[in-house]
């Protein structure tokens, strides 16, 4: 904390530790996780279709090895996030490759053995009767797809949190920014393709995972979006030196707003999952909302107090101080109560400090103001000198690798391969580009994954 006995005059005592805390206060999610018991194997299931072809059969066994790396390392009592990502990073573009095999052959891509998928999920709390992780089983391989997404971007952001514990502000803000990048992709264009025909989304929406639904995932971009400009915040806090005191005051403005849209995308497109979160989460999500208004008024009144605005400063610090007290009831103004056993119990120490110091503060304007400048305190801060948000967006974009289509069914139809397009893989199933321009069922209309997979299940069932 900062001693404050150094500065006898209160009017000028620089902002203290605790605001660095407060501010930087962020939520570590569990990720979603393979069920142990899961032994699926790729190599086993294409074994007919994929067998003779070198490298497809190759590809195969290869995609299972990372798979059991990935369950290898989420199996470990001492989780190394960084770890998991790297294993993320080798699985993701080996199953997305084997979707599109599947996508532009599915008169080929015949199973020996079947494929079930089964994960727990991260974002929300759900147990059995016997206390265990919920799973649920899918025999899509978009949904093995965006699972591994989804744990890949959560793995990245505990790399984050890491990152923020360790004090490397700037190395947190971009670990964040790449979680808000993979959430972005996952809720605006891999989702919606796949759910665009799906006559089963409703029954999915309720039953299925979190990390498997729009708006999930759309919020969750904004959330660590929100969660990359409190890095962006911290690392100017933890300079050395007096800190540019509008503009910190609108990054956390904007902040407390992506924290805000978050909960409204969260409450009006995914309520079912938002009632199965942990409860403690969403109280942080409260909490921080409240926390960075208060920490954007403090800052809007040391600029003003600096800039001889005396009257409008007072206004905006008694503000500040309003923000930060406990509320009476769930729907009032302030921070929500602080269970004793909880998680926010922490920061008990902090928000005391932050409460003390703007409260001695604001004492000492007063006086000031009451002895010497005279200026006339307005009720409230006036809308023409409030705070306007900045929103850094800081989002880090992602592409998932598109790899051509492996080489599926028996050896002697691969010559005939690709026919009716140009093709240029040499007799072996068109490339990815190729097989999208000339695949005569996507003309007139997008051809959604939930189409083919469909499609390609009906095969296999008939066979």
């Amino acid at each position: 904390m900062t001693d404050y006995d150094a500065f006898p005059d209160d009017s000028a005592a620089p902002h203290p530790d605790s605001i660095l805390r407060l501010a930087s206060a962020v939520h570590r999610f569990s990720i979603p996780y393979i069920n142990p018991e899961d032994q699926l194997s790729f190599e086993e299931s294409f074994k007919s279709c994929a067998s003779p072809h070198g490298n497809t059969l190759t590809v195969m066994r290869l995609t299972d090895s990372r798979r059991q790396a990935i369950k290898k390392n989420m199996a470990d009592g001492k989780l190394n996030h960084a770890a998991l990502s790297k294993a993320l990073t080798e699985y993701i573009p080996s199953i997305n490759q084997i979707l599109l095999s599947c996508k532009f052959q599915p008169e080929v891509a015949r199973l020996d053995k079947r494929l079930l998928f089964s994960w727990s999920s991260g974002i929300e709390n759900i147990k059995t009767k016997t206390n265990k992780p919920h799973h649920f089983d899918s025999e899509a391989l978009m949904f093995e797809l965006v699972l591994s997404l989804a744990t890949f971007a959560i793995s990245e952001s505990n790399v984050g949190c890491d990152s923020c514990i360790e004090g490397d502000f700037p190395a947190a803000s971009r670990q964040f920014a790449r979680t808000a990048g993979i959430f972005h992709t996952l809720g605006d264009d891999i989702l919606p393709n796949w759910m665009a025909n799906s006559k089963q989304h409703a029954r999915m929406e309720n039953e299925s995972l979190a990390e498997t639904r729009v708006g999930v995932c759309v919020a969750f971009a904004m959330l660590y979006t929100a969660m990359a400009q409190q890095m962006a915040v911290a690392t100017v806090l933890v300079k050395p030196g007096v800190p540019n005191y509008a503009l910190v005051g609108k990054l956390c403005a904007g902040v407390a707003e992506d924290l805000d849209g978050f909960v409204g995308v969260l409450r009006s497109k995914s309520p079912v999952h938002m009632s199965r979160m942990d409860p403690s989460f969403l109280t942080l999500i409260t909490f921080s909302i409240n926390v960075q208004r208060a920490i954007s008024l403090y800052f809007l009144a040391r600029s003003l107090w600096t800039a001889c605005e005396y009257g409008v400063a007072i206004a905006a610090l008694s503000e500040a101080t309003v923000a930060m007290r406990t509320r009476s009831s769930p729907t009032g103004r302030g921070l929500p109560e602080i269970e004793p056993s909880g998680p926010l119990q922490s920061l008990v120490g902090e928000m005391n400090g932050f409460r003390m110091h703007m409260g001695a503060l604001l004492n000492s304007w007063e006086k000031d103001n009451s002895l010497v400048y005279f200026d006339k305190v307005p009720p409230s801060v006036p809308a023409n000198k409030a705070l306007k948000a900045i929103k850094l967006k800081k989002m880090e974009e992602y592409t998932l690798e598109m790899r051509d289509p492996l080489t599926l069914g028996p050896k002697d139809t691969t010559a005939g391969a690709g026919q009716g397009g140009t093709n240029t893989n040499n007799g072996g199933p068109p490339s990815y580009d190729d097989a999208a321009a000339n695949d005569p069922r996507l003309a007139g209309r997008p051809r959604s994954d939930s189409d083919l997979a469909r499609e390609l299940q009906a095969k296999l069932n008939a066979s």
